[in-house]
């Protein structure tokens, strides 16, 4: 069954600032595609995207602003991405930064699906469409804009993303795309947005870790409460918590969910998703949310991700990611052994 794609309507809030400032009353334009100006200043009220990809269009069309995605996130607030926003602005290398927004990017719209590829020289946030709806270009520019903004503003001015890839070819837009991110952009069937690994592994000025774990907790549970119906996302939030005790088993996760091994099988099947692979997912997210933090040592990884001993953890961290655990993230503190 097909859900309708909505979004918090915080979203929004920088749009109506940048009408006002060009002359243009907000409230009857929102208005005319059933959305209020007033509910931009509720972080619980959402908005059908449909709608918001309609006003969007209009809004580009009336300011003849091919950049608009870019000027909406020169006016954005990191409040406009609710809790999500003030988890993201609280710090930590950048890569735990896009660990955050990928994990719980839900919470703030079900219109897009985003990935995260960790990979030895470079760090991939992938854009996939979802709910049955195709990504506004406007839309996907001001995420892709206001996170290359914070990442200017947090860690360098001068910081550029590796690559930037869209999904509409206007040449304007992408000349617009090209002047802001300083980097040619490309064109696929998808949009992303990919920084070295060097980049990738940068701190945050002013980072305040303790702010954003507790930010982190409260979004888990968030995400546990909204997502109640998935799962994948239970089985993934149940075995962070269980891996500590060594690796659970299928038939240990089908007890704890109430149901037949078979049927726990069968669940995972209509997802795409193998237990074995479900376990490897959130090892590599529990891997790469803990290898930056200070002090952290491989024997202390492979404890948190679930392994009988610290060799058969080193076997698996050189299968996803070509090289030993010490050698992972050179020129930056490095897990000891």
């Amino acid at each position: 069954m097909t859900h309708e794609a909505r979004a918090v309507a915080m979203f929004l809030r920088p749009l109506a600032t940048l009408l006002r400032q060009h002359g243009i009353a907000p409230e009857p334009l929102f208005a005319q595609h059933g959305i209020s100006v007033e509910d931009t200043r509720q972080p619980e009220a959402r908005v059908s995207v449909a709608h918001t990809s309609e006003l969007l269009t209009e809004a580009e069309h009336l300011l003849d602003d091919p950049s608009l995605g870019i000027n909406m996130a020169r006016h954005s607030e990191y409040s406009a991405f609710g809790g999500l926003g003030l988890a993201l602005s609280a710090g930590g290398s950048l890569l735990s930064v896009l660990q955050r927004m990928v994990r719980f990017h839900r919470l703030i719209s079900n219109a897009v699906r985003t990935e995260l590829i960790s990979e030895e020289d470079r760090v991939i946030v992938r854009f996939y469409a979802d709910a049955g709806h195709t990504p506004h270009h406007q839309g996907m520019l001001y995420v892709m804009a206001s996170l290359v903004r914070l990442v200017r503003i947090r860690i360098d001015p001068a910081l550029n993303p590796a690559e930037v890839w869209v999904a509409y070819g206007a040449p304007d837009y992408l000349q617009c795309i090209g002047r802001y991110f300083r980097v040619p952009p490309q064109q696929g069937d998808l949009y992303q947005i990919v920084f070295s690994r060097n980049d990738a592994e940068a701190e945050l000025h002013s980072s305040e870790p303790q702010l954003a774990a507790m930010m982190e907790a409260s979004l888990n549970e968030r995400l546990a409460e909204q997502e109640r119906g998935s799962l994948l996302i239970q089985l993934s939030l149940w075995l962070e918590g269980r891996l500590p005790e060594g690796e659970p088993s299928l038939g240990d996760a089908a007890e704890r969910f109430h149901m037949s091994v078979r049927s726990l099988q069968r669940r995972l099947s209509d997802e795409g998703m193998t237990w074995k692979q479900l376990l490897e997912n959130t090892r590599r997210t529990l891997v790469e949310r803990h290898l930056h933090q200070p002090g952290m040592t491989v024997t202390q990884l492979a404890f948190l991700l679930g392994f009988s001993d610290v060799s058969a953890f080193s076997r698996a961290f050189k299968k996803w990611y070509g090289v030993a655990p010490s050698q992972f993230r050179s020129g930056v503190p490095r897990a000891t052994e």
